[in-house]
């Protein structure tokens, strides 16, 4: 491995410190709905007893799988011998443990009772799949912890392609715990099935990635910190890369339940006759989601553009 230094970026700016506060404002308005919802229970995100999955878990499911995404630019570095990658992978493990921290975050919320969390974590039911991910999000937290001080601990460089590899593999079956939390979900047939998982994974590098390139973009806007052309080429053409097999098992998953004829109903539910969901799909996601970023990431237009590999990236 070639030698590269590595040096500390002095944060003097007002952008820096305007970064900072914005911070500190999210934070605090978290709390602040932390608090109203131990205070008045879940009613008020519009979960009952019927509708027992809301906007918490949205944002909780985006974490963890950004956390486990974002990995995979120190994966690349490490596993695959990308030089290219290297200085990037430091701040790939120290966003990967923040990310996962804050979806675990969202998810005590999901207890109720988050003062009987010791409960939770003491008590488990093995045929459940969330019984199984309390070990894989707890061990994803300890692998990526040493993953990121055998990088920056000289005495422990040998070591750090053998930690790369641990995590890159714990990563992969962390995503596919989180969609087989769906897949194994017999009670909701939309859901029942087995390319949850790899779509999992493919949302992972996609959301991930995405997420990598919003903080570095910003990180280095905020610190006046040069960020050459190429830095930016090899992420966001795979960046696109991964969005395209996203579409791809999302066209799978709904060919396969159209196949189905049980499943015709909830499928002409989503893709022509849901209202708000009919539009989120075809609006959202599809356009949005796929066609507008891929649009942003390939075109001779925008393609050297930073504002628009922004753009794609959120």
């Amino acid at each position: 491995m070639k030698n590269i230094t590595f040096c500390v970026i002095e944060g003097k700016s007002f952008a820096f410190y305007g970064g900072i506060a914005v911070s500190i404002l999210f934070i605090l308005l978290g709390l602040f709905a932390a608090y109203n919802m131990e205070h008045h229970g879940h009613i008020i995100t519009g979960m009952n007893n019927q509708i027992v999955w809301g906007m918490p878990h949205i944002f909780a499911i985006f974490l963890i799988l950004a956390a486990s995404g974002v990995l995979n630019v120190a994966s690349i570095s490490s596993v695959f011998r990308k030089i290219f990658y290297h200085p990037l992978a430091r701040l790939s493990a120290l966003l990967a443990i923040t990310l996962l921290i804050g979806g675990l975050s969202v998810l005590v919320l999901d207890l109720g009772r988050p003062d009987r969390l010791v409960i939770a974590m003491t008590s488990y039911n093995f045929k459940s799949i969330f019984a199984w991910n309390i070990f894989l999000y707890n061990g994803f937290l300890v692998v990526c912890a040493l993953y990121l001080w055998f990088m920056m601990e000289r005495r422990m460089q040998r070591y750090y392609p053998i930690a790369g590899l641990i995590a890159f593999v714990w990563r992969l079956i962390l995503t596919t715990g989180t969609g087989s939390i769906f897949g194994f979900l017999i009670a909701r047939e939309a859901y029942h099935t087995a390319i949850m998982a790899p779509l999992f994974i493919a949302l992972s590098l996609s959301l991930g990635l995405a997420v990598f390139l919003i903080v570095l973009l910003i990180d280095c806007w905020e610190t006046h910190c040069a960020l050459g052309e190429g830095i930016l080429h090899r992420p966001k053409t795979l960046l696109g890369v991964f969005i395209a097999a996203v579409f791809y098992f999302v066209m799978i998953y709904h060919i396969t339940h159209l196949y189905m004829t049980g499943r015709h109903g909830v499928e002409y539910f989503i893709l022509a006759s849901g209202g708000i969901h009919t539009v989120l799909f075809w609006g959202g996601y599809l356009f949005l989601g796929t066609i507008l970023p891929l649009l942003l990431l390939y075109h001779d237009k925008f393609t050297h553009n930073r504002v628009s590999i922004a753009a794609a990236s959120l």
